[in-house]
Formats: C-alpha cells, sequence, structure tokens
C-alpha cells in the first residue's frame, strides 16, 4: 500500500514547508490542512526548535498539542 494513502488513513498527509531560515522540510499535518496554514505551523515548530548544534534535549515542546 503506497505511504500518501496510509497517511490518509490516518487522517494526515506530508507536507513540503519552507522554514524561516529558508531551509525547507516536510511536516505531517492533519488531511485538509490548507498550505498556508501548514507552513505557520512549520514557522512555531521552527522557532521552538533549539539552535542546531546546541547540546540539550527538546524537552517535549515539538510534541506539546499533538
Amino acid at each position: 500500500m503506497p505511504e500518501r494513502a496510509k497517511l490518509d488513513r490516518l487522517g494526515k498527509e506530508a507536507r513540503a514547508v519552507k522554514f524561516p531560515d529558508g531551509s525547507k522540510g516536510v511536516i505531517l499535518v492533519e488531511a485538509g490542512t490548507p498550505q498556508d496554514e501548514a507552513d505557520e505551523i512549520a514557522a512555531r515548530l521552527w522557532a521552538e526548535s533549539p539552535e542546531a548544534g546546541v547540546p540539550g534535549d527538546l524537552g517535549g515542546s515539538l510534541l506539546d498539542g499533538m
């Protein structure tokens, strides 16, 4: 079964997004989420993430509300 079909059954879909620093990535969102909202979610996740290369744990902040 294709991966997309598996995600659709779960009510999720993968979205390509651009983060505020210009990097690109893929996030998992609720199926049907508009692209602009997916980009806003990506920006919030980026803002809440620790700086790259800085040791430490995530503290669960990226998973809050999931």
